[in-house]
């Protein structure tokens, strides 16, 4: 009996100590004071058929984030963004009307927990950039004129402090 009852608590303990590492997987943005995480293009998610990689830039960059600035690093071209962390509840509908075109949205439907950062707003002269976090994966979104003209999936590389 004795034994049974040691065995259910290590079964639990170990079913809560799994949970809480699942749940700390987001917890990376926004970065402390002094520390960077460099995140790494793995797949394109959407591209707006109006795009060209000369408006936005190429599909393979690095992403790196601070406290209060995203670096963008494509083909040896570097731009340094002031960004802030403006968190904004994601549904399926606000996520729909991000996009010029209704054809080819990304679905985000199977998706448990979805959150979006607005980092930084498009101007005349640059992108803008968001930051989507469903469940464990990463997208960047790239904006212009407040609508996606890409999102490309990324995984982190490095965390410095």
């Amino acid at each position: 009996m004795k034994n049974k009852i040691l065995a259910l608590i290590l079964v639990i303990g170990i079913i809560f100590f799994l949970t809480a590492c699942k749940q700390d997987k987001n917890v990376l943005l926004p970065p402390e004071e002094d520390e960077t995480l460099t995140f790494k293009f793995t797949n394109l998610i959407y591209q707006n058929d109006e795009s060209t990689s000369y408006s936005i830039g190429g599909v393979g960059s690095q992403f790196t984030f601070s406290k209060d600035t995203l670096i963008v690093e494509d083909d040896g071209e570097v731009k340094t963004y002031e960004i802030s962390y403006d968190e904004v509840p994601l549904t399926i509908e606000e996520f729909t009307k991000q996009f010029t075109k209704n054809n080819q949205i990304p679905d985000i439907s199977s998706y448990d927990n979805t959150v979006q950062y607005n980092l930084c707003t498009s101007t005349n002269d640059s992108p803008g950039y968001r930051l989507y976090i469903l469940d464990d994966q990463y997208w960047i979104g790239t904006l212009y004129k407040n609508y996606i003209w890409r999102i490309v999936s990324v995984d982190l590389v490095n965390e410095e402090l």
